[in-house]
């Protein structure tokens, strides 16, 4: 409880400010008037009663009151979390390093709130951590999005009126994590870089995927901060290497020299090939130099995720609308995709960009009959046309690529499904409903999304089901008018039409393939608008490419598929196993286990259909993971899936010492919090205490009653009738009339 002595003026502001300023303008006047005649001494002695009599009146008509602030519930609490990761432990300020200045600001944050709310100090690196728990042993990487994030699920921080980090940001910050329901405050901790004598690796362009058999560049700025005279002088020349760790130990690929040229000097390499998938770590380093602040951003370790193959995009059009538009646009920024898009600028015109592939030249004739050039493609995308632009031949061959293992999506719209003639083409069995019997065409309006159980758990959606429940109450903006979903269709998105419930995104599997209908043309409205909608569009179409691209792994009875590819410290992996053959319910038993760090952990198998499993893994630290899967039927072993997963952090700890100021000022604004830089944790301090008074209870005690309790009135006014008897007998024996 804090208590705090405030003023009720009767009067009103303006009123009693008139009447202050009225006093001061007679206090002068008579100044003025007293030292004509008489000297300093004694022009005080007179004023001094009047003086002591106006303040006393003045006390009266201000009002002042003793108020008690008293915490609202026991959950009027605030959480102070300071970064104690290795880049904290930098003396940037040349005295104190990062994380002392943070934990003595900590402190006296929690001793200024203490009398407003419940303090709670915590510590973090890649966890939360409590008073009792120990910090990561070696270097403590900062994971500033999954620590944001674990915010909302944590038991003592989640329901706290505010949260305070105090950070220098760390390299681990992820740009579009999901925030959590309480408001985040930042106090950036660290110094400006002007200040330093530092020798430092910045700028670097790491490629963080690269195909198999693919050669690679890395490159970076040697950069000299030069605060005293004489460091530039110890850097005319610098010795840059690059390792690759094999077998647990760093070995020396190139090393050159670098003559940084206006504090800047820029180095790059050429790095070999790799013949083997995986995640490989290397090293780039430059030699440190004696009197430099740290060491620590002389080191860039970096990981390089080298896999089989890019993946495969068509997308295939008539006109550039605004679902054709968005899709090339997220695609084509994406890495990982080689697009290549087709449609029609006019009726004789047709333009093919992207990332060409042999033999798509055949596109300017229209869409191909060759298997083979469909087969260059991991999945085609279909926008909105009549089915009349493509050809009989054409459309059979499109049903042998998906019978064959390719992906097929189909978008919606005026021309699509239904009202573009598909289901008189080689590829309606392939359409994941039936014909309509509601009518053709699109209906426009406002249709709210439902997520049904099967969507929500499934790895093409479940990332997307989980932003939707965020966002409040998502909607499609056109449904097509499509029939009831085929016996194995999956609906993962629904929309709410009138009393009826349409399936509007639904997968099918088809042969070996798969198909994903989409029976919209707005959801390019999610990506154009801000928040979570946003973050949901991105993610849908972003999972979709990545779920009908996986690979299919597994043995004679056992078929495992992942969610992705690759993953990264902090992220979950959705895997779904299937059990070839049929079996009798419940005679199938699935174990899985993941080893990690000498220990194993059971994987929790949740049965979806007969003898269809799922389950997470999660990865929550780099280093290795092995999972193991084991199918037993009747007791007796039916098949074993292994698999040995690689998880890499992208960058080393203090890589950037360098506060990323507006980063951080973008999360807490985010949050509903704010952003402060070091040096103005009493702004900080203002803002938290008009938060926690909005939802305090407040009481206010006049100070009349209290003095009243003490028996203290009757002083107020022994001193008001002194003052005017001391000023009668200075008048009398002044003889001042």
């Amino acid at each position: 409880m804090l208590a705090m002595l405030v003023w009720k003026p009767h009067l009103g502001t303006l009123a009693n400010s008139l009447v202050v300023l009225g006093v001061m303008v007679w206090l002068y006047v008579m100044w003025r008037r007293y030292r004509k005649r008489y000297t300093v001494k004694k022009t005080l002695l007179l004023l001094a009663p009047k003086l002591v009599v106006t303040l006393l009146v003045v006390l009266a008509l201000m009002d002042p009151a003793w108020r008690d602030v008293k915490p609202s519930d026991d959950t009027h609490r605030v959480a102070i979390i300071t970064d104690i990761s290795t880049s904290m432990d930098v003396a940037d300020d040349g005295t104190d390093t990062r994380v002392t200045r943070a934990g003595k600001i900590a402190d006296d944050m929690a001793g200024e709130l203490r009398g407003m709310a419940g303090v709670e100090n915590y510590r973090f690196d890649v966890d939360i951590l409590g008073s009792e728990d120990e910090p990561t042993k070696g270097i403590r990487h900062t994971d500033l999005g999954r620590t944001v994030v674990a915010l909302k699920d944590h038991p003592d921080v989640s329901d706290c009126k505010a949260v305070i980090l105090l950070t220098d940001g760390g390299d681990e910050m992820i740009r579009s994590q999901r925030l959590p329901p309480v408001p985040v405050y930042i106090l950036g901790i660290g110094t400006d870089p002007s200040t330093w004598d530092d020798l430092e690796i910045s700028n670097a362009e790491i490629p963080k995927e690269v195909e198999l058999d693919t050669p690679f560049k890395v490159s970076a700025d040697i950069v000299v901060h030069s605060a005293s005279s004489g460091f530039a002088a110890k850097t005319k020349s610098v010795d840059v290497k690059v390792e690759k760790k094999v077998a647990g130990v760093y070995q020396l690929l190139k090393q050159v020299n670098v003559v940084p040229r206006s504090a800047n000097g820029r180095v790059e390499f050429d790095l070999p090939a790799e013949e083997t998938p995986g995640v490989y770590q290397y090293r780039l380093s430059v030699k440190g130099i004696k009197g430099e602040m740290t060491e620590l951003n002389n080191v860039r370790e970096f990981a390089v995720d080298v896999r089989e193959k890019s993946i495969n995009v068509l997308l295939y059009g008539n006109m550039l609308d605004w679902n054709f538009a968005l899709l090339k646009r997220k695609f084509g920024d994406d890495p990982t995709i080689k697009l290549t898009t087709v449609y029609r600028k006019s009726a004789e015109t047709v333009i093919i960009d992207g990332k060409r592939q042999e033999g798509d030249a055949v596109f300017a004739r229209g869409f191909p009959k060759d298997e083979e050039i469909l087969g260059l493609y991991t999945i085609i995308v279909l926008g909105s046309f009549p089915s009349a632009l493509i050809s009989p031949d054409s459309f059979t061959a499109l049903k042998n690529y998906v019978e064959g293992g390719g992906n097929l999506v189909m978008l919606g719209g005026p021309n699509s499904f239904d009202k573009g003639g598909y289901y008189n083409t080689a590829i309606a069995p392939l359409l994941p409903w039936k014909k309509s019997t509601k009518g053709q065409g699109i209906s426009a309006g406002i249709f709210p999304v439902m997520v049904p159980p099967e969507g929500e758990s499934h790895g093409l959606l479940g990332a997307t089901a989980t932003i939707l429940k965020g966002v409040g109450s998502p909607v499609f903006h056109s449904v097509n008018r499509v029939g009831e979903r085929r016996s194995g269709a999956m609906s993962l998105m629904n929309a709410s039409v009138g009393s009826r419930v349409v399936p509007v995104v639904v997968l099918q599997p088809y042969g070996k393939g798969q198909i994903l209908g989409v029976a919209t043309d707005t959801l390019w409205r999610w990506g154009r608008m801000d928040g979570d909608i946003a973050d949901a569009g991105h993610q849908f179409w972003r999972d979709t490419i990545r779920y009908l691209s996986g690979e299919i792994e597994g043995g004679r009875f056992l078929t495992v598929k992942w969610d992705r590819k690759r993953y990264r410290p902090s992220e979950e992996g959705l895997v779904d196993i299937g059990v070839v053959g049929r079996y009798a319910e419940g005679a199938v038993h699935l174990k899985g286990t993941v080893e990690h760090a000498g220990k194993t952990v059971n994987l929790p198998m949740v049965l979806k259909q007969e003898s269809d499993f799922q389950t997470r893994v999660f990865f929550p630290k780099p280093g290795e993971y092995r999972i193991r899967m084991e199918a037993t039927l009747a007791g007796n072993p039916l098949d074993t899936y292994e698999r040995t997963i690689r998880i890499g952090s992208s960058v080393s700890e203090g890589a950037d010492l360098a506060v990323d100021h507006p980063f951080l000022e973008s999360l807490a604004t985010r949050s509903g919090g704010s952003y402060s830089r070091e040096g103005e944790t009493e702004e900080l301090l203002e803002r938290l205490d008009a938060l926690l008074l909005a939802s305090a209870d407040l009481h206010d005690t006049p100070l009349v009653k209290i003095a009243a309790l003490f028996n203290l009135l009757p002083l107020y006014i022994i001193l008001l009738m002194g003052a005017l008897l001391w000023e009668w007998i200075l008048r009398r024996r002044m003889n001042i009339v």
